[in-house]
Formats: structure tokens, C-alpha cells, sequence
């Protein structure tokens, strides 16, 4: 498969932390080549105005040269809400297109999903189990099918 994916997510509390880890393993384990930012960069409270230019330019850098940008929205992460609007004004300035999947497990049965969110998605997915169709859906589509607001 060999597909680029750019992997956003929050880790800032012990259930972001833990479904970050297992969603995260579960690409890996379907074939994908990713990219968290949370293996490579820590940045520390006290981190410099370097350290801090330096990765935020380098995550930049990694969504653009993703082929697939998965985000989890669950936990509202800010960093994470960010990196989905960035990679979607990245897809309206180049030809290239990046796949964009948010990933919501938490969303409860019957709530609706953000509209800018829902439109600027290729595929959304609110199941684990649903993970194993992300190869056929990046082909095909899979816009999210719920309440929309």
C-alpha cells in the first residue's frame, strides 16, 4: 500500500491518549506508512521560539507531503482542528489532492457532525471495526451519512 498518512490527534488526557495509540496501530497494521507527530516532536513547556518555529513548520511540511491526512476529532483537540482546515486550504492551492478521513468513535448514535467538517471530508468514520474498509473508501468515498449542523 505504501500510502503517506499524516496522523492528527490529541494524546492530552488518558482517552485521547489511549485511542490515539490503538487508532494509530491499527494504520500501521493495515499497511500504512505513518506519521505522528507525537513520535517525533515533544515540545516542551519551556521550548524555545526555535524549537517551537522548527515544528510547527516541520508538521506543515509533513501534511503536505501526505497522501492521506487522518484526523481524530473526538476530544476537540485544537492543534488537531487546525491541521484539518490546514490540510484542506493545502488541497485548494495544489493540484495534488490529499484524502482527508476524520475518525469520531465518540460521536454519539444520532448526534450530528460539524458541517465544515462533513464537507471538507472524504471519508468519515465513526466505528473502530470500520477501520479495515479505509483502503476501499479511500478509493470510493464514505461521506458521513448522519445528522449534519
Amino acid at each position: 500500500m505504501g500510502k503517506k498518512v499524516y496522523f492528527a490527534s490529541g494524546w492530552f488526557s488518558p482517552k485521547a491518549d489511549e485511542e490515539e495509540r490503538r487508532v494509530c496501530k491499527k494504520l500501521k497494521d493495515l499497511g500504512y506508512d505513518v506519521f505522528s507527530p507525537r513520535e517525533f516532536f515533544v515540545l516542551k513547556p519551556d521550548a524555545s521560539e526555535e524549537d517551537r518555529d522548527r515544528i510547527f513548520k516541520e508538521n506543515v511540511k509533513h501534511i503536505t507531503e501526505c497522501d492521506v491526512f487522518f484526523g481524530i476529532t473526538d476530544h476537540k483537540d485544537m492543534g488537531t482542528i487546525w491541521e484539518c482546515g490546514c490540510v484542506y486550504g493545502i488541497n485548494q492551492q495544489t493540484a495534488y489532492k490529499r484524502k482527508i478521513v476524520y475518525y469520531c468513535e465518540t460521536l454519539p448514535e444520532g448526534a450530528p457532525f460539524n458541517v465544515m467538517l462533513a464537507k471538507s471530508a472524504d471519508v468519515v468514520i465513526t466505528k473502530f471495526e470500520d477501520l479495515d474498509k479505509l483502503p476501499e473508501w479511500l478509493e470510493t468515498g464514505h461521506k458521513y451519512e448522519g445528522k449534519i449542523q
